[in-house]
């Protein structure tokens, strides 16, 4: 039996089916073959239609926009507190080609189903792909450091301060720090990320109130007022109290335990034998009045005390350590003077061995004052046999306190003004008289320039600064010498007079040659805002430079002698100050 044929609108319809099939597939085939290395239509990247173009293509076509839109700022936590900072500051940066190779994944990823339908979204609806991005890790490190060390904190350790009389804990305070290796991690694992967490570390004290506590109790439990005893020897007994806060200041409280503040003890002491101390007094000589046998008339000698400052340390040190002590008597010592009665020359034989004088009229009324201050202050000054003697040493301190005031001084390369000015009309004129009666200069300075007020002579001066230029010449005879000043009011001078027994010795001083001289170079005007218009004011003043030798030549019983003193000053420049209105060219 034959099969039944199908009739002839059956197989029409399926011709038709498999043409549709074979169409469909054909054009898909096509598209799929065409878009294999194509973007899918109605896909954009960052708002640039890039359907249809390969990744290449799209990049280019992205770059072209020149600008990228910027991606949202990310809001960086630390602390409690968000930080907006830009993509940018934290190193990101837009990537053309990797936005590209997102927007061409569309319609591409998963299953076939899965890709339809993205392919059928995009065609219908449209699919927008965001901007892609790298991070600079460097830019990011760095920012993220730059943060967190604007939000460190220390940590501040526990301390001990003195308030209200007692010694008081200060509690510790901890710090906090920020992980930014986590922080930058997780960045770089989501650069897309809108926030981020800056991990934050609490940072503990190295120091501890509870370390403190214990000290503080036991310091406090010391505060007591002591009294110091200071006895002179034959003297009248005196007191130097202590209040509990000055106890206080002689003890260092640390954590392994309590200890004595040294300094602050040695410093005490210091002030107690400021307070106290006696200098011996030389045996010297005074003046008689005129007319007498003898010019001079012996002064005896004075013992004076000081305290024994070592010693004294190595008793209140431990005292401090015990509370029920209040009272500490102060070791004391006599001081014997260097120079006694017996050990200076009988008046009547002493003769004035070498004099020198320097006037210094036309001076300002401070610089007359300085130089009767220290001559006054040399007067009297015996010399002992062997002894190096220093004019810093002999005149004192060159302060205020000590009655001096300001006047010229050189310093620094510039004549300012400077207390103890004309204090130097003193030292060269002593230096001349000790040179002139054949002493040995251990030390002497001559000035940075020729100085008008010890002319005639050149070449023959001695500077004095404290604490850096002294005066020094040895006494190398046999027996003490005598300094006596005189200040001429009419002449408005000075003379310095050596005195002592006969040495046999004779000095003869030469006149000084002038080797070379440097003219001054010109003058100097620097602009003064302070000063009125066309004001000009004089600061210094010029002077040649020169090179100068004199000599003196010795006679005594081992010979004869000749010693060269060589000076050199340096050529100076006058200084002006000037007002506003007037221009010079070195200004």
């Amino acid at each position: 039996m034959n099969p039944p044929h199908p009739s002839p609108r059956v197989t029409t319809r399926l011709r038709i089916a498999l043409a549709a099939g074979l169409g469909i597939a054909v054009l898909l085939g096509g598209l799929e073959l065409y878009f294999g290395a194509r973007i899918f239509p109605g896909v954009t990247a960052d708002g640039v239609a890039v359907g249809g173009m390969t990744v290449e293509e799209a990049a280019a076509q992205i770059a072209a926009r020149g600008k990228i839109a910027n991606r949202p700022p990310v809001a960086v936590r630390a602390a409690g507190r968000s930080y907006m900072l830009s993509a940018a500051e934290l190193g990101w940066r837009a990537d053309a080609t990797a936005t590209a190779q997102a927007a061409f994944r569309i319609g591409r990823a998963g299953g076939l189903a899965r890709s339809l339908r993205e392919r059928w979204i995009a065609w219908r609806q449209g699919v927008n792909v965001p901007v892609s991005g790298v991070v600079e890790q460097a830019v990011l490190f760095r920012r993220l450091e730059q943060l967190a060390t604007a939000l460190k904190q220390s940590p501040k350790n526990a301390k001990v301060e003195f308030k209200n009389g007692r010694f008081v804990v200060i509690p510790d305070v901890p710090g906090r720090r920020f992980d930014v290796e986590r922080a930058a991690a997780s960045f770089l694992a989501d650069p897309s990320a809108t926030t981020l967490e800056l991990p934050v570390e609490e940072v503990a004290a190295s120091v501890r109130a509870s370390e403190y506590e214990a000290r503080a109790a036991e310091a406090n439990a010391l505060l007591r007022p002591i009294t110091l005893n200071y006895t002179p020897p034959g003297g009248a007994p005196k007191t130097y109290p202590l209040r509990p806060e000055q106890v206080a200041g002689l003890i260092v409280l640390r954590r392994e335990g309590l200890e004595a503040n040294l300094p602050a003890v040695r410093k005490l002491l210091r002030q107690v034998a400021k307070a106290y101390d006696r200098e011996a007094v030389n045996a010297h000589y005074t003046p008689q009045t005129p007319g007498t046998p003898s010019p001079f008339t012996v002064v005896m000698e004075k013992p004076g005390w000081k305290l024994d400052q070592r010693a004294a340390e190595e008793a209140l040190v431990p005292l401090l350590w015990q509370p029920e002590a209040r009272t500490l008597d102060l070791p004391v010592v006599t001081v014997e003077p260097m120079l006694k009665a017996a050990d200076l020359p009988d008046p009547g034989q002493l003769v004035l061995l070498s004099s020198a004088t320097t006037t210094f009229k036309g001076s300002s009324a401070e610089r007359i004052h300085n130089v009767r201050t220290a001559a006054a202050r040399l007067d009297g000054y015996i010399i002992a046999p062997g002894e190096t003697f220093s004019f810093n040493q002999a005149v004192g301190e060159i302060t205020p306190e000590a009655g001096f005031k300001e006047g010229l001084v050189i310093s620094g390369g510039r004549t300012v003004p400077g207390v103890g000015g004309g204090v130097c009309q003193v030292s060269t004129t002593t230096f001349r008289a000790l040179y002139m009666a054949g002493l040995p200069v251990v030390e002497r300075n001559p000035h940075a320039y020729r100085v008008r007020w010890y002319d005639p002579i050149i070449g023959f001066d001695a500077a004095v600064y404290q604490p850096y230029l002294d005066l020094r010449m040895k006494n190398d005879t046999p027996s003490p010498l005598l300094l006596r000043t005189h200040y001429d009011p009419h002449k408005v001078s000075l003379t310095v007079s050596v005195w002592g027994l006969p040495l046999g010795r004779t000095v003869t001083v030469s006149d000084p040659v002038i080797l070379s001289r440097t003219p001054h170079p010109p003058d100097k005007y620097i602009l003064d805002p302070n000063l009125p218009p066309g004001a000009r004011k004089q600061v210094d003043w010029a002077a040649d430079g020169y090179s100068v030798r004199l000599s003196r030549t010795i006679t005594d019983a081992s010979g004869t002698r000749t010693e060269v003193l060589s000076t050199r000053y340096r050529p100076w420049q006058a200084v002006y100050l000037v007002g506003p209105s007037q221009a010079h060219p070195d200004q």
